[in-house]
């Protein structure tokens, strides 16, 4: 290739970054890509139709004008200035919905995304998503039917953005039954891939989290509209919550870690009011949280097994033994 063919070539590309660039912002003037590449109006010109035609990249041209301060940018398909390596990073995250309520969105997002980046950007074997797929393995759980519970899903944001009321066909796992309650949705919480709808119950005349997919079945009232609490704040709501129940009722943990696990215990934050109050000599870790729904943080606590021991307060450390002694007597 010719030293002229190594500029052209280059100038095309800084072309297109300019281009991809500014998209966003509404385009560039044929004047300022001028600039930037140190060539006149009528060489961008002809470069941009090499681009249209040649590459197949549409553009949006304005009418030339002697001012040239019409806007060029990308018609279709503008991506903004990522590496391969970041847009790599950006399609693992996509994977990791694989199974959950997100599934049939991301996956239709996932193939536009390849498909753009391959038509406008990356040659194949820069981003090479099929082996990555092969070496890379997901261990999460998985939702039994993803495309069922990710309609429900797709029509509580809708309710929940255009704040109307909907008809929940719910199952109640402690009770076995299910239920129908028509609801205002204040808000969705997401935990550990599983979707929960925060809303105001008209049955029970409260605050209730449901779980999307124990969600059986959903009608919109599209028509009957609800004034969204200025008061409620979603944040604030969960704010003291180990997971996702707020009892009401704070409470002072505090838990003593094994030195086998107090390392991976420290390096992890896993609610907002976590302290670590003390490190003994043998590398032994005290750690304290202000929580309330305690339900789940003593789910989270079995699963330690003895590596840890409640210290206070004193009833959870009595409730932890008589779960140990009922599990015990399983096995005996």
């Amino acid at each position: 290739m010719s030293s002229a063919d190594n500029t052209k070539a280059l100038r095309m590309a800084k072309l297109l970054e300019l281009l991809n660039k500014r998209s966003p912002y509404g385009g560039i003037t044929l004047s300022d890509m001028a600039e930037a590449c140190q060539v006149t109006r009528r060489s961008i010109l002809r470069y941009l139709d090499e681009i249209e035609n040649s590459m197949g990249v549409p553009l949006l041209r304005p009418e030339k004008s002697n001012s040239g301060q019409g806007l060029y940018r990308l018609d279709v398909g503008y991506l903004p200035s990522i590496s391969p390596e970041k847009a790599l990073i950006i399609l693992l995250s996509l994977l990791q919905q694989k199974g959950s309520a997100l599934a049939g969105h991301t996956n239709e997002i996932k193939d536009a995304l390849l498909g753009t980046l391959f038509k406008y950007k990356y040659a194949p074997r820069s981003l090479p998503v099929e082996q990555l797929q092969e070496r890379i393995h997901l261990v999460e759980e998985q939702l039994a039917d993803p495309a069922r519970v990710g309609e429900i899903f797709a029509k509580l944001v809708q309710a929940l953005r255009d704040c109307y009321r909907v008809k929940l066909w719910y199952y109640v796992s402690h009770s076995r039954q299910n239920t129908e309650r028509v609801v205002e949705p204040y808000g969705l919480i997401c935990k550990r891939h599983n979707w929960y709808l925060v809303a105001y119950c008209l049955t029970r005349k409260d605050l209730r989290v449901f779980r999307v997919d124990q969600i059986n079945d959903i009608f919109p009232y599209t028509s009957d509209y609800y004034q969204y609490p200025t008061s409620f704040s979603l944040r604030d709501f969960m704010a003291h919550s180990w997971g996702v129940i707020n009892d009401g009722d704070v409470c002072r943990v505090r838990l003593r870690f094994d030195p086998s696990v107090a390392h991976r215990v420290k390096n992890l934050i896993y609610h907002p009011s976590q302290a670590v109050e003390a490190e003994a000599p043998d590398g032994a870790v005290v750690i304290s949280f202000e929580v309330c729904g305690i339900k789940e943080l003593t789910t989270w606590i079995i699963q330690w097994g003895n590596m840890v021991e409640v210290l206070e307060p004193d009833w959870l450390r009595e409730d932890i033994c008589a779960f140990a002694r009922r599990v015990l007597a399983v096995y005996e």
